[in-house]
């Protein structure tokens, strides 16, 4: 392994790295949606509308770095089960404000049984897809990653955090379908949604650079160093 001086170093993307996805991808469509939620007067509506700035994201950065931006096509697919769920069941106001849980319910299943099942855990897989992009180099690298001792558990204990909150989450949403009324349920939902993830990410980027500084020093008595490749590497991906 061998280390270039400033250079980008694989692990968990940085808010600064994935802030762009969050707010062209997400914030921006899911503001919309609210904006014209009550002017429409229509759910489905309200998610085709919210939909076009979320397509048109995922559209532009597939362009730009011949890469499906995760938290994008996420949102999208959010917004496409809002769509299918209010048309077939002529707007059942229960299954909108709980559809969220269409991606959370498999997502939190797919991150506990990866870490069985597959060689690499979800959460590996997506965070080098959101900080290696399609860069050749920062993909080994970040495959480098996994040879640090501390890294496969590291990743398999985020998994399973991340995949009990989220089914803790998708728990919650549920109580307040049933306990409140949709604009109660579309003024608190939000803000729970944000704490949570929010505080997963956190944590997740605390953990894993205090696992890093770890490894680190145990690659060093070994006479190694962490990998890494030069900034000027792939850059767009970032940008």
């Amino acid at each position: 392994m061998t280390e270039a001086p400033g250079g980008w170093e694989p692990g968990v993307p940085s808010l600064r790295v994935i802030a762009p996805s969050a707010l062209g991808g997400a914030l921006v469509p899911i503001g919309v949606y609210y904006a014209v939620r009550h002017p429409v007067g229509s759910t489905a509506t309200a998610l085709i509308i919210a939909g076009i700035p979320a397509a048109a994201w995922v559209i532009t950065q597939l362009i730009r770095t011949r890469h499906i931006d995760l938290i994008g096509a996420i949102t999208l697919y959010g917004f496409a089960v809002g769509v299918v769920a209010s048309v077939t069941l002529h707007g059942n106001a229960f299954v909108l404000k709980v559809r969220e849980i269409a991606f959370e319910v498999p997502f939190a299943i797919a991150c506990l049984l990866s870490i069985w099942l597959t060689s690499r855990p979800v959460l590996f897989r997506i965070g080098k897809s959101l900080s290696a992009g399609n860069d050749d180099e920062r993909r080994a690298a970040y495959d480098e990653l996994y040879e640090l001792p501390t890294v496969p558990g590291v990743f398999a204990r985020l998994s399973v955090v991340w995949g009990v909150v989220m089914l803790l989450h998708s728990g919650i949403l549920i109580l307040l379908a049933i306990a409140l009324p949709t604009g109660g349920f579309l003024a608190v939902a939000p803000v729970v949604a944000g704490l949570v993830f929010g505080g997963l990410f956190v944590f997740t980027s605390r953990y894993s650079k205090r696992a890093r500084v770890q490894g680190e020093a145990i690659l060093l008595e070994q006479g190694l160093t962490y990998p890494s490749v030069p900034a000027v590497v792939g850059d767009a991906i970032s940008g």
